[in-house]
């Protein structure tokens, strides 16, 4: 049987419903946009470039400089940053004192929980790591703003400065309008150069604002990404109140200790989402599925889906000698998968997180499969196709992390 278990860490609970925060894996292509670029909608991020280095001072490494010129369309803002910023202060994200992945003390605030880790709610900043355990990038002060009843989609891309080894991801939104963020790895270019969203992979996701969120690999377990390699932070911001708001987000790399092997990802894009408009007899309605699957031998930690507003369900289905069990449930349903993390699942922007640790991760027999699917209900008076933005767009994504990486793939 699979298993898997709530965790707690001085006070933390390890609660997958509250974020979608998801690792990469090097492998897979992610999505692009609508005509294969992303929409900004407006977002005034122009091109400015933002350096931020430190090494270890009060404050050192605040980006300075925002964007400037109020462009629309693709436009992106740049920049890099490396080390930490010492002292630091603000950060709601516990008080152990290990590095990712069972590494060497000094690094406080980390929590070492396998899987996603919740800090309370209301935190108002994450602070950097120190340069021994990380680097934290963030987007520039007031860079973005977000009038009342705006959507927006702005591009952030900053450069690592060196290889590492990631063994977890920390990340935190501000309240208000952050609705997510996806962190793309790009390809190499100096420090600063410009970007776009492209034919990126996909590195990690998280929808949960005013918390900061840990995500820790396995182990021994390994992200590496490569000196001048560029990270691009693709953001969605909603504003659905009456002032303007000028939302941050924050993102610490941490570094994986002993490793021994890389992570892997098996991502789904779902490209064939048409839901018809409602008529007289009630609204249209769609589902759409497909197939994934991984090398022999794969170790799954965390699994999940990603969709938009109009999702009345999304599953992910685990294939194995002839038997087919449900893994993950996003949507309301009677009984949730036994193997999904409690309390998750209950709504598209907290979605179903299947989470395995060790020794029961989920492993991949010769034949095995995933398929995926995920339902729709359209109430509007036109068309509900395949794209970015929420209010009128869905996805059906089917994400998930393993170890040793392979040439998992879905159709």
């Amino acid at each position: 049987m699979l298993r898997t278990s709530k965790l707690k860490l001085n006070g933390l609970v390890v609660r997958p419903a509250l974020a979608l925060a998801l690792f990469l894996v090097a492998c897979s292509a992610a999505p692009t946009g609508p005509g294969g670029s992303p929409t900004d909608n407006g977002a005034a991020t122009g091109d400015a470039s933002t350096a931020s280095t430190s090494s270890g001072g009060d404050n050192g490494g605040t980006a300075s400089g925002g964007a400037s010129g109020g462009g629309s369309g693709g436009s992106t803002a740049t920049g890099s940053s490396s080390g930490s910023k010492g002292g630091s202060s603000g950060s709601s994200s516990g008080s152990t004192t290990t590095t990712a992945n069972g590494g060497s003390s000094g690094a406080t605030g980390i929590p070492t929980a396998p899987g996603i880790t919740a800090g309370p709610v209301g935190a108002t900043d994450l602070a950097a790591p120190p340069a021994a355990d990380g680097m934290q990038f963030e987007t520039p002060d007031m860079a973005y703003s977000v009038a009342p009843n705006q959507e927006i989609f702005p591009n952030f891309c900053v450069t690592v400065p060196s290889t590492i080894q990631v063994g977890a991801f920390q990340s935190w939104m501000s309240l208000g309008s952050s609705h997510h963020f996806i962190l793309y790895k790009g390809g190499t270019a100096p420090a600063g150069g410009a970007c776009t969203l492209g034919a990126n992979t996909w590195m990690y996701a998280s929808s949960t604002p005013g918390q900061v969120i840990t995500e820790n690999m396995p182990a021994n377990v390994g992200l590496q990404i490569a000196g001048n390699t560029q990270l691009i932070l693709n953001m969605h911001f909603i504003n659905t109140g009456s002032t303007t708001l000028y939302p941050k987000i924050k993102v610490n790399l941490l570094f994986a200790q002993n490793v021994m092997y890389q992570a892997g990802t098996m991502v789904s894009f779902n490209s064939q989402i048409n839901v018809p408009a409602a008529t007289a007899n009630g609204p249209g309605t769609q589902t759409v599925s497909g197939t994934c699957t991984a090398p022999a031998g794969s170790k799954f930690f965390t699994m999940s889906t990603h969709t938009h507003k109009h999702a009345t369900a999304a599953w992910i289905d685990y294939v194995h000698a002839g038997t087919t069990t449900e893994v993950v449930h996003t949507g309301t349903t009677a009984t949730y998968p036994t193997d999904q993390e409690q309390g998750s699942g209950v709504d598209w922007e907290h979605p179903g997180v299947g989470l395995w640790v060790e020794p029961n991760f989920l492993t991949i027999a010769s034949g095995d499969t995933f398929t995926y699917h995920c339902s729709y209900s359209n109430s509007a008076s036109t068309a509900v196709t395949v794209g970015e933005t929420a209010a009128s767009n869905e996805m059906c994504m089917a994400i998930g992390y393993y170890f040793p990486a392979g040439s998992a793939s879905c159709r």
